[in-house]
């Protein structure tokens, strides 16, 4: 049943990915079919990749891990509402991921939806950054802990660099 509930998100956020309204992009409608992206832009869908793919990894984490393990005496209840919790918190990740790749094709990023869009997505990167560096995952391992700070480091500073383009 977990793999289940986890290929059919993978599925539901693949295909929302390949789902964009007609035109592809405000910025090109004029062009000769390229999009005519800024600095910025690039920035939000980079950034927005890297999301998706954090997001796609975390529906596998439970089995991956195998976390049953550590609580081998848990209640189902609470096996349950770790894995809704986990799969909420991939698809919200996802979702996060996929609307950055999407809003640079769909929006310009001076429009006031666009600039309150990267500026949350500077505000959550930038509080993972910091929780991280206060309470690091992955201590267990140096090279886990670090390389997970600067990805994280990396999709903020993305994200920072398309909200400031977007802004001034």
């Amino acid at each position: 049943m977990h793999n289940m509930i986890r290929i059919i998100g993978i599925c539901i956020l693949v295909g929302a990915a390949f789902v964009l309204p007609a035109p592809l992009s405000a910025q090109s409608l004029g062009g000769a079919g390229a999009a005519d992206l800024s600095l910025g832009d690039v920035c939000q869908i980079a950034g927005g990749a890297v999301a998706l793919g954090f997001g796609i990894w975390h529906f596998a984490v439970p089995a991956l891990y195998r976390w049953w393990s550590y609580v081998p005496d848990a209640p189902e209840t609470l096996v349950a509402a770790v894995d809704a919790t986990n799969f909420f918190f991939s698809f919200s990740l996802s979702l996060i991921g996929v609307t950055n790749i999407v809003m640079p094709l769909i929006t310009d990023a001076s429009q006031p939806v666009s600039k309150y869009w990267l500026w949350a997505s500077v505000v959550l990167w930038t509080s993972r950054v910091v929780y991280q560096l206060v309470k690091p995952q992955g201590s267990h391992n140096p090279a886990l802990q670090w390389g997970m700070t600067a990805a994280f480091m990396l999709t903020d500073a993305l994200m920072i660099v398309s909200a400031l383009d977007a802004t001034f």
